[in-house]
């Protein structure tokens, strides 16, 4: 599967880096991205508002729906 996905998303290494407001929502099955690699990108993030773990996977409807949007809203409202 290596070979085939050849995109990497280094998310932790730019995480220092970054001092705007960070929410991190994640599926606990998610069958793209690891939840427990969400889970580390919560844990690292150092400015993290909100860490939201919903029981779908990464394209099921939860992941569109207002718990999402109202991390959504709670975080266009910081300054």
């Amino acid at each position: 599967m290596r070979q085939l996905l050849r995109d990497r998303y280094p998310v932790s290494e730019y995480l220092e880096s970054t001092t705007a407001p960070l929410a991190v929502i994640h599926g606990v099955r998610d069958s793209v991205v690891p939840a427990e690699l969400s889970r580390r990108v919560a844990e690292e993030a150092p400015s993290l508002v909100e860490h939201v773990v919903l029981d779908g996977d990464h394209n099921d409807a939860i992941m569109f729906g207002p718990e999402v949007a109202d991390v959504v809203a709670r975080m266009a409202t910081l300054r």
